[in-house]
């Protein structure tokens, strides 16, 4: 009895698992790649200004914290928005990422790292209310940033060129 409720158990999964809607598998393309991390660089540079802004007008460090933990949170995933083939002159996007990025993929990463911990410590010191401490970050987060695009970045550091 038990074995002819197995088989028919099987048998009906068997039955059902095609009609059931299968996950996209489908990659995100080099141009969607170039787009993403170009809209979320300029959203984290938009967002950068606003919590200096608001540290320059006096406003307390915890009323950053949400912008600093979706900050920190780009920040982990920043590596990721560079795969092979989305460099300057690689596709019909105008990019700005050097090909260093993928020659020396090591130090880019480690760059990266240094932006995600200024990152996660900024977030820290806003949950923790510290605004002093919150406000000295921001300078170190600007440092990351800056030591990054210095190297891996063409152009200005700002907001890519259309």
């Amino acid at each position: 009895m038990l074995n002819r409720l197995i088989m028919l158990s099987g048998a009906l999964i068997g039955l059902t698992v095609p009609g059931l809607p299968q996950e996209d598998t489908h990659g995100v393309s080099g141009l969607d790649a170039i787009a993403a991390r170009q809209a979320s660089l300029d959203m984290s540079a938009i967002t950068f200004r606003s919590m200096s802004d608001a540290m320059k007008a006096g406003r307390e460090a915890k009323s950053q914290a949400y912008q600093a933990m979706v900050l920190a949170k780009w920040a982990k995933a920043l590596p990721r928005m560079f795969p092979p083939g989305t460099g300057q002159g690689e596709t019909s996007a105008t990019s700005q990422a050097l090909p260093l990025i993928w020659r020396d993929r090591a130090n880019f990463d480690r760059a990266a790292a240094d932006y995600a911990a200024a990152t996660a410590q900024l977030a820290s010191l806003a949950a923790a209310n510290d605004t002093p401490g919150f406000t000295k970050q921001l300078d170190e987060v600007n440092q990351a940033c800056g030591l990054c695009h210095a190297r891996f970045k063409a152009g200005d550091q700002g907001a890519p060129k259309k």
